[in-house]
């Protein structure tokens, strides 16, 4: 039976990064938020590990950002070489930003903060074991099933859904809301090691006739180091990764403690809408693309900002429902072509191989920065020049939009 008056103004399916920042995001405006999690226990693999000044504005909204960065490691310069010779070098302390450098902080601990500053917040009421099977609509609310491993069954209703539940998205699935893409021919494999290479907060990328090689510092003395492979490689069933390490960049990891290790494939696929209805999509729900760079986290982030912002402007009826869902659409559709464009460019640059092209390649990025051209490369690699980043540097013209 469909209650009278909703259970939550806000109901969020899914608990990652985005689903928890859109849940803190929703509550701070003085939203009730329910927030819903299929898995009874929160994930440990450090997997995306890059957060970019304009999510870090975004956190800094909620008095998270200090935390953040005591947490993780702030990257304020990368560099570039050749198998042994530097090509050059990119100084993120350059940036117009209160946060000139990009984080690096592994998604567990990203989300055991998110969790911690959710649980604390009496406005949001987190159910973890909670899966999501329907969503549907009706004339006032948006109605939600699904199962609880403890209590079986449950039915709950709110006035706007934020979906960040993943690339299979029940929500989005429920709506009918075609899911469009392929996956892409590259494949990667990366792992997390204890740092004995003296690099200190520095990252480097290694670009050479054997493939490239990306490698980022990490909390509590680890490195992470990631290549393309030639085919998919399930992590942990051969020595690939190591003995790729020291053939394209020189690196010897035999000997040093490894952490953890993951293969993975890219894949490109967008929802027709992001938007519909009473429902907003989020992250990777709306979107999936390359993790060059951490776009698709990052751009997350934003999606979850500017739905839940979106969601108060609907409440207060500032503005009717399809202005709403077309600016939504338009916005984020807009900064997700956008990282697109440059991930397929930053993988044609990283993950192409053979001596004529990496020969023409280093030449072309020795250049490159080695010219005023580097101030795009810095905002491209930090996502400040992504377009409608973040609310912060938008809503006033968003509300000119909505009128």
């Amino acid at each position: 039976m469909i209650r009278p008056v909703a259970d939550a103004d806000i109901i969020v399916i899914g608990a990652g990064p985005v689903g928890m920042l859109a849940a803190l995001l929703s509550a701070q405006q003085g939203l009730s938020v329910l927030l819903f999690e299929q898995s009874a226990e929160r994930p440990v693999q450090s997997r995306a590990i890059g957060i970019t000044p304009p999510s870090l504005e975004i956190l800094s909204s909620l008095g998270l950002a200090g935390t953040f960065i005591e947490q993780g490691v702030a990257v304020r310069e990368s560099e570039v070489y050749s198998r042994s010779i530097r090509l050059g070098g990119l100084k993120f302390s350059r940036l117009q930003s209160d946060f000139p450098f990009v984080l690096s902080i592994p998604q567990d601990r990203t989300e055991a903060l998110l969790e911690e500053a959710v649980r604390a917040h009496t406005a949001v009421n987190f159910l973890r074991g909670h899966q999501v099977l329907n969503c549907s609509e009706d004339k006032n609310h948006v109605i939600v099933s699904g199962n609880c491993t403890a209590a079986g069954m449950f039915h709950y209703t709110g006035q706007y859904v934020l979906a960040c539940d993943g690339g299979k998205s029940t929500a989005r699935e429920s709506l009918g809301i075609p899911f469009e893409g392929a996956p892409d021919r590259y494949t990667f494999l990366m792992g997390d090691y204890e740092d004995t290479t003296g690099w200190g907060k520095t990252a480097r990328f290694f670009l050479t006739a054997h493939g490239s090689v990306e490698s980022f510092p990490l909390p509590d003395g680890k490195r992470r180091f990631v290549l393309r492979t030639p085919a998919y490689i399930k992590e942990y069933t051969t020595g690939f990764l190591k003995a790729e390490i020291l053939w394209r960049a020189g690196i010897d990891v035999d000997a040093v403690a490894q952490f953890w290790e993951s293969g993975f494939g890219v894949q490109r696929y967008m929802a027709r809408t992001f938007c519909k209805g009473r429902v907003f999509l989020c992250g990777d729900a709306a979107h999936l693309m390359s993790p060059v760079g951490g776009q698709n986290m990052n751009l997350g982030f934003a999606d979850a900002e500017l739905a839940a912002w979106l969601s108060k402007v609907l409440l207060e009826k500032m503005a009717p429902n399809y202005r709403v869902c077309r600016l939504y659409d338009k916005v984020r559709k807009k900064a997700v072509n956008a990282a697109c464009r440059r991930s397929q460019l930053m993988m044609l640059a990283g993950t192409s191989g053979g001596r004529v092209w990496s020969a023409i390649r280093n030449l072309v990025s020795w250049s490159f920065l080695h010219s005023p051209f580097r101030r795009y490369l810095i905002e491209l690699f930090s996502m400040q020049s992504i377009p409608c980043r973040n609310l912060k540097n938008y809503r006033k013209r968003y509300e000119r939009e909505l009128v």
